[in-house]
Formats: structure tokens, sequence, C-alpha cells
């Protein structure tokens, strides 16, 4: 694999209480280009009190650190979706997960917040495989974000559809199941998933909010430079 230097640090995020596994993502993350840091904690509440500050690039999760505990009653049990979400909002989440939970990551992964891995004998790798691409999906953003005006028209605009069109996908498509199993029910009870929906509707539509921030902020910055010169 050919290195080259990042435009700035990233950040990846690991939420994992297995330090086997801790050691060997790291290992190989940080050997990925430089400019990889790699932070890791022990559960999703840890990792919701730093991810603002830590601002990672890419979040990996074990689905382990969601399950409920041996005197938790089934209903006040996390859920792995509600889980993801709150962190989805400040990176995209690559999930090692047990058999038949990527349904309760299917809104997110269809709105590319979220990856989902299925625990086996070779899931570290295809895990890490899909973080360092994700942080080539973050490079490329930097990367077209620092571009001379006159050079960013179709990169920076290729850039700002993907990351609108991600979470816009996922709220019209969450929105438009969420009404047509409505419809189909004559009690106006909410359907089954229903309240997950809505929450990864929220959740989305807070990313696209923070996306156009982020974005205007840049824009604003760049063009401010250009006219301190």
């Amino acid at each position: 694999m050919d290195k080259k230097m990042s435009t700035r640090e990233q950040t990846i995020l690991l939420v994992s209480d297995d330090a086997d596994l801790c050691l060997a993502a790291r290992k190989r993350l940080e050997s990925f280009e430089e400019g990889i840091r790699v932070a890791s904690v022990a559960s999703v509440d840890a990792a919701r009190r730093i991810v603002e500050d830590a601002a990672p690039a890419v979040i990996l999760l074990e689905d382990t650190l969601v399950t409920c505990e041996p005197d938790e009653s089934r209903e006040k049990a996390p859920r792995l979706g509600a889980a993801v979400t709150s962190l989805a909002l400040h990176a995209p989440v690559v999930v090692i997960g047990g058999t038949g939970r990527q349904i309760e990551l299917s809104a997110l992964v269809a709105a590319g917040a979220a990856d989902y891995v299925e625990r086996s004998g070779a899931c570290l790798p295809v895990a890490l495989g899909l973080v360092e691409r994700r942080l080539r999906q973050s490079q490329q953003f930097n990367e077209s974000a620092c571009l001379p005006l006159a050079e960013e028209g179709e990169g920076f605009g290729e850039v700002l559809r993907h990351e609108l069109n991600n979470p816009l996908t996922g709220i019209l498509g969450n929105a438009e199941l969420l009404l047509a199993e409505m419809r189909r029910n004559s009690d106006n009870r909410m359907p089954e998933g229903g309240q997950q929906r809505i929450e990864t509707i929220a959740a989305l539509a807070v990313r696209l909010r923070e996306t156009v921030r982020r974005l205007s902020q840049e824009w604003e910055a760049r063009h401010n430079a250009l006219h301190l010169h």
C-alpha cells in the first residue's frame, strides 16, 4: 500500500473492551499512513463523552458493548441502533457484530452512516479495511477543500454532493418506509421498528445540519484568507 502524507492528523476511535483487538487494530491503523492517531475507550458511554473533543474521522465499535446485563430486562437493554446513531452524529461507524444484529443498523448502513461486519475469524481485517476506506474518503474531502478556487469546482462539487446526499437519502428513505408502514396499519399505532427509524431520521438530520455548518465555515475561512492576501 502506498503511503502519502495526510493533509492533517486524523483520529480513529476504537470502542472495545478487547485489549488484543485494540492492540492489533492500533498496529495496523497507525502503519496505514502518517498522521493517523488511534484512541480507544472501553464503553459506549465513554465514547459519547469524548467524541466531540476527539473529533474522530472514523469510529470502530464492537457490538458486545451494547448488550443486556443479566439483571436488566429486555425492554431496558440498550439498543445497538440507538448506540450507533448517537456516535454516527460525529463520524461514520464501522461495527463488528454478531449474526443477525445487522438488521438493527439497516437504515444507517443504507444511509452511508455505518458499515457492518459480522463477527468471524477474519472479521478484524475486513473491518479495518472499511475503516481505511472511510479514512480515504475523509482525506479526499480535506484535499478538495484545500484546492485553489480556480480548480475546486468539480472536485469540491463532487464531495459536496456525496456529503449531503448520504444523510438526505437516509432521511427520505426512512421517512417513506415509516409512512408506508403507518398507512398499512389501521390502528395508527407506531409500527415495529418505527421508533428506531425516527431516531435515525433525527440523527441524520443533525448530521446534515452539521455538515452544512462545517462546509460553510470552511468556505468562509478560505474566502476570508484570500481577501487578506
